[in-house]
């Protein structure tokens, strides 16, 4: 299987970002290395500085090879040959250090990567998703891995971009941040107008003066944020802008509407993408919005079964309706406007307004009951329902499985050891393992199956029409997806994550949401007893095995890691990381966790690669696990070594991407057999 070319544009996407967040570090190891140079052209260095030098020297050569600077990862070679002579030559070596500075820094100011797909050159589309327009790579990189988080693809370019309206690959949204321009202030202002009629652009800017924010409102910008603010609330806000713009079909229930209100009604609603629904009595009314639900109630002042105002009344009083907007279309009298406004209504309209009039009454209506309903039953954190409006939800499928006769079940999901994640991580971690958990399960349940934050540690999910058996099944293929995802870690290092569901269903376990809560309560418990795995009312606990993967990397290099585990997870592979090479050799020796294949870097800390290698092969791993070694240093002695012990092949860093995909692909097949 060969590299795909759109997998060669992830890859080069990837590595670009990657770069971005390991850049720092691989300049830190530049600073030991001439930090020991000094010191060896003093005289004052001792072996233990030598050895910590040829240690950066020999990780930079393989980390930035990986990355594209060839370069670079000459010289850094050159300075570990250097540093492991019995007499190291200060000159030459300052000479490598140098050059190995000079090609990081000229490829880093002249063609520095960015962190997301390369940009778009000047007058040319920058393609469909989120487009930063910024000189500022830091803030790139945090805005990208924080609107990634959520599955939000992004873009960036440092230049002012031209958009055709005629191409359909326009983004959805564009952020221009206002530092290091190289725009005057007429010019942003004058973009700013051209791209929001495409586009919903928002500005970061350091500008205070109110009068600054009157020229952006004239412009049409969809929000500005201060540069000081955090990079979730810009996405958050940023969400909720861009779901108001792609917004399905608004739905309009009305009650006691004549031929002429009618009409209007229908003629007002054209080009506003809203669907109305006019029924003729109460009941036919209720039912509808029970079964369908609405967006806006439009109901006629005079009513044979109840006024409006009375109806107005009747949607404030019910637990799932009260924040529904109602208008009221009249005469023009004082005392009906009162009445209906004090019962509840949001608008009092006259009937004799034009349909543009009315039309334009209704869709900020519309508009601002979505905001409010976004506002009061979304849980900010997931984009989940939150617990009131879940209940609500569950109820109402509920009340739907019993008039129709479908079966209905009801999972409750807890992460395991969110506690502890809290006490060793943080809060931050933990709420952004919970927020990809949510966006997982919003991806996997729609239509009428219901999703929302049921604890602070979990969910819980309705299926309407599925048995305890579907619900189960469904629920693990999650689970079985989320194990595969790997979040950071306040070490540096990246970690996977499970949870525990417990599933009950009607009408097997009850046939009131009250008695399949307990039920599923009592599974839940069932399950994190047990973690990792799903269990329905009346099955024992049983966990998918998450120890057997493709790939067992072990790399002490986060940055040729992150490199590694993006390529396989572009491949769909499952894998695990150790960066100790003890720990490594205990896991897959005592079987926590067994490998079709394993990536074996030899320069480990505890217990180096040809250790690891030599205790698999003690213990029998090797009979059915094949062992890829990677190394900076490839002479022949150690190669031999490396396969004398049992490893299957030997690739050098620097290495390909490409090759080391085409390698797994030939191995993980033979090694299956």
């Amino acid at each position: 299987m060969t590299i795909t070319p759109l997998e060669d544009e992830d890859l080069g996407s990837a590595l670009a970002m990657l770069w971005q967040r390991h850049r720092q570090s691989n300049l830190d190891r530049i600073s030991l290395l001439e930090a020991t140079t000094a010191n060896v052209l003093r005289a004052t260095i001792d072996e233990h500085g030598i050895a910590d030098g040829a240690s950066a020297a020999h990780k930079l050569a393989g980390s930035l090879g990986t990355f594209g600077f060839d370069a670079g990862s000459r010289a850094a070679l050159e300075a570990e040959s250097l540093l492991r002579e019995a007499v190291i030559d200060g000159r030459l070596l300052s000479e490598a250090v140098t050059a190995l500075r000079s090609s990081v820094e000229e490829v880093s100011d002249n063609a520095r990567p960015e962190p997301a797909t390369a940009p778009s050159d000047p007058g040319s589309s920058p393609g469909p998703g989120n487009l930063i327009v910024s000189f500022d790579g830091d803030l790139i990189s945090r805005f990208t891995v924080e609107a990634a988080v959520i599955g939000m693809a992004t873009t960036s370019t440092s230049q002012m971009p031209i958009i055709d309206p005629q191409n359909a690959s326009v983004p959805e949204s564009i952020i221009i941040d206002d530092a290091g321009r190289s725009w005057s202030s007429r010019e942003l202002f004058d973009c700013v107008a051209e791209l929001s009629r495409t586009a919903l652009v928002f500005v970061l800017t350091d500008r205070e003066k109110v009068e600054d924010r009157v020229e952006f409102a004239r412009a049409g910008v969809a929000g500005v944020f201060p540069r000081s603010q955090g990079s979730r609330q810009m996405v958050s806000f940023l969400v909720e802008a861009l779901e108001r713009r792609r917004s399905a079909e608004s739905k309009i229930l009305a009650l006691n509407v004549d031929e002429t209100l009618a009409e209007a009604l229908s003629e007002s609603i054209v080009g506003i993408d809203c669907r109305l629904d006019i029924r003729g009595d109460l009941s036919s009314f209720w039912q509808a919005l029970e079964e369908q639900g609405a967006d806006l109630v439009v109901v006629g002042f005079d009513g044979a079964e109840a006024t409006g105002p009375e109806l107005c009344r009747i949607v404030r009083a019910h637990p799932r309706w009260h924040r529904l907007p109602v208008v009221v279309v009249g005469d023009r009298k004082r005392l009906h406007l009162d009445e209906a406004m004090i019962a509840g209504a949001d608008d009092y309209l006259s009937e004799r307004l034009t349909p543009h009039e009315l039309g334009v009454r209704l869709h900020s209506q519309v508009e601002r009951g979505r905001l409010a309903h976004t506002r009061s039953d979304t849980d900010p954190l997931t984009g989940t329902e939150n617990r009131t409006s879940t209940e609500r939800s569950l109820d109402r499928l509920m009340r739907l499985t019993a008039r129709h006769a479908h079966p209905f079940a009801i999972a409750l999901i807890a992460l395991d050891q969110a506690d502890h994640i809290r006490q060793t991580e943080g809060d931050a971690v933990c709420d952004v393992i919970l927020r990809r958990l949510g966006v997982r399960l919003l991806g996997k349940f729609r239509g009428e199956d219901v999703v929302g934050r049921w604890s602070h540690d979990g969910f819980a999910v309705g299926l309407y029409g599925a048995s305890s058996d579907i619900a189960h099944e469904r629920i693990t293929e999650v689970l079985r997806g989320f194990a595969t995802e790997e979040f950071p870690t306040t070490s540096g290092k990246l970690a996977r994550y499970t949870f525990s569901a417990g599933v009950a269903s009607s009408p097997a376990d009850g046939s009131t949401l009250p008695s399949l809560e307990r039920h599923g309560e009592t599974s839940l418990r069932r399950a994190r007893a047990a973690q990792n795995c799903v269990v329905s009312t009346h099955e024992r606990p049983t966990g998918h095995p998450a120890n057997v993967v493709d790939v067992v990397l072990v790399d002490d290099d986060d940055a040729v890691a992150d490199v590694i585990e993006y390529a396989l997870g572009l491949r769909h592979y499952e894998f695990l990381r150790f960066s100790d090479g003890a720990e490594a050799a205990k896991a897959l020796g005592e079987g926590h966790v067994k490998a079709r294949v394993v990536l074996l870097d030899v320069g480990l800390p505890s217990l180096d690669g040809f250790g690891v290698l030599q205790t698999l092969r003690s213990q029998g791993i090797l009979d059915d696990t094949r062992v890829i070694m990677l190394t900076v240093r490839s002479s022949e002695a150690e190669m031999l070594r490396a396969l004398g012990l049992g490893a299957t092949e030997h690739i050098t860093k620097p290495f390909s991407i490409p090759v080391l995909l085409g390698r797994l692909d030939q191995t993980l097949p033979r090694s299956n057999a």
